[in-house]
């Protein structure tokens, strides 16, 4: 496998969270310290984090408001935490991070320049990127929809070499592990057709929105720019570092 030197990394909500209303962390302090590890080796790293809808809800006592908040308000809040603990756990490694708040407009061509050089910007200067969708403003016509999708949008964006999607699973298994004892990792996807789509089910958990359908739909996107995506657990020890040193962990869509 290619050495790996400019890295989007997504994290989903059921990680941050780890199945709970709140922000895990722990779980966060983990995933910051092996960025900051990689990121002194001089690799530069883009984080896609999810978590502020469900960290706004966890947050606010609906209960008592009426009437029930949209996912605009739980995301304007939620947001605003999601990127203080984040900003608190990277402090401690030395690290500043800038906040990126993305639609689907701002990959269009009169905007698609502007978007790319501020990430650039971000990373001439050893500031880790940290986006996530605007869904504070985020409507269905501008919306990416998902994260995964908006990770290979970033890295088709700025020429990255690889998108690293954590998840709560290991990868792509010939069916649900769940479900299935008998399931089997798949390590490696060498073209993505019906067949691959046919092994993704639905969304893990209540909590966010994506699912191993748009993880596939996301190597999808950047294959057509020669990324390739490698679906892990982001529960495995050191998961980000393994990759980068070409262990064979998860499942590898090449590009």
């Amino acid at each position: 496998m290619k050495t790996m030197r400019r890295i989007v990394i997504k994290v989903g909500t059921s990680t941050l969270t780890q199945g709970t209303q709140k922000l895990s962390r722990r779980c966060m302090l983990g995933l910051a310290q092996q960025i900051a590890h990689l990121h002194g080796q001089g690799l530069e790293l883009l984080l896609v984090s999810s978590g502020a809808v469900a960290t706004g809800r966890g947050i606010l006592s609906f209960d008592k408001v009426d009437p029930f908040p949209s996912k605009q308000t739980f995301a304007s809040i939620g947001q605003v935490k999601l990127m203080q603990v984040w900003s608190e756990l990277f402090s401690l490694f030395d690290l500043q991070v800038g906040q990126v708040l993305l639609t689907r407009e701002d990959f269009f061509h009169f905007k698609r320049h502007v978007t790319r050089d501020t990430l650039g910007c971000l990373l001439q200067h050893n500031i880790i990127p940290i986006i996530n969708e605007n869904d504070t403003v985020s409507t269905k016509e501008i919306g990416v929809g998902n994260n995964d999708n908006l990770a290979a949008l970033v890295a088709n964006l700025i020429s990255a070499d690889t998108v690293i999607l954590l998840t709560d699973q290991e990868g792509l298994y010939t069916s649900d592990p769940r479900l299935d004892s008998d399931a089997k990792l798949i390590p490696i996807v060498h073209q993505i057709d019906e067949k691959i789509y046919a092994l993704a089910g639905g969304s893990s958990t209540s909590l966010g929105t994506g699912g191993m359908a748009t993880k596939i739909e996301a190597a999808q996107i950047a294959s057509k720019s020669g990324i390739r995506t490698i679906i892990a657990c982001s529960t495995r020890p050191n998961v980000l570092i393994d990759l980068v040193e070409g262990k064979q962990i998860g499942t590898l869509f090449q590009e």
